[in-house]
């Protein structure tokens, strides 16, 4: 018998990377630890064996993943950031979580979907609501469009993307009073997306 597949049957390579080091008698608080247990099941999941940006990047380039998963991370260095660039106009999907190092950073506008806002916005802060925010009914031009948002999440803090003619097309999930959740841009013959919260459960009960 002859069986014929197509490349949606290959198990995936995805690139893992944060700047916290483990914390290894508080698993729960790693960036990492939720994204580990959702993709594990599906993909071959890639971590550098240093956390030094400079190290870590390149070594994650070379193993050529579909993926590359930055979680909070800040400022690039120069070089790994154009390897990572040339990655994704190249074909790479890279996919960002927010965070305080990401909040803290300058806008890059060649690694991000979106231009952000400096700081994050959070309950009690001086960009601040006064209750946390549910999920809005996703977007029909979004890859959530057929799924129902979970009302049981809410989110503290995020970081808000600066308004712009093309936002509601870059969205892919906002939050009840509008922000965007998740945005995303092609660039190349790739495409950044950006989670505007944590990978963990310091910003949301997403995770």
């Amino acid at each position: 018998a002859l069986r014929v597949l197509d490349e949606n049957s290959e198990r995936r390579r995805i690139g893992l990377i944060s700047q916290s080091e483990a914390d290894q008698a508080q698993p729960l608080l790693s960036p990492l630890y939720y994204i580990e247990r959702a993709l594990s099941p599906f993909a071959d999941l890639l971590q550098p064996s240093s956390a030094e940006l400079t190290e870590a990047l390149p070594e994650l380039l070379e193993q050529t993943p579909a993926v590359i998963v930055m979680a909070d991370v800040g400022t690039l260095p120069a070089s790994p950031r154009q390897a990572l660039i040339d990655w994704v106009n190249a074909g790479g999907t890279l996919v960002r979580f927010a965070g305080p190092r990401l909040a803290a950073a300058e806008n890059d506008e060649d690694l991000l979907p979106v231009r952000l806002r400096l700081g994050e916005r959070s309950l009690g802060g001086a960009l601040s609501w006064t209750e946390p925010q549910p999920v809005a009914e996703f977007p029909p031009n979004g890859r959530f469009s057929d799924l129902a948002p979970p009302r049981d999440v809410t989110v503290n803090r995020q970081v808000l993307a600066e308004p712009s003619p093309d936002i509601v097309e870059r969205s892919w999930a906002n939050l009840a009073d509008g922000t965007p959740l998740v945005t995303t841009e092609r660039r190349g013959k790739g495409r950044i997306v950006l989670v505007h919260t944590t990978a963990n459960t310091n910003w949301t009960s997403l995770p």
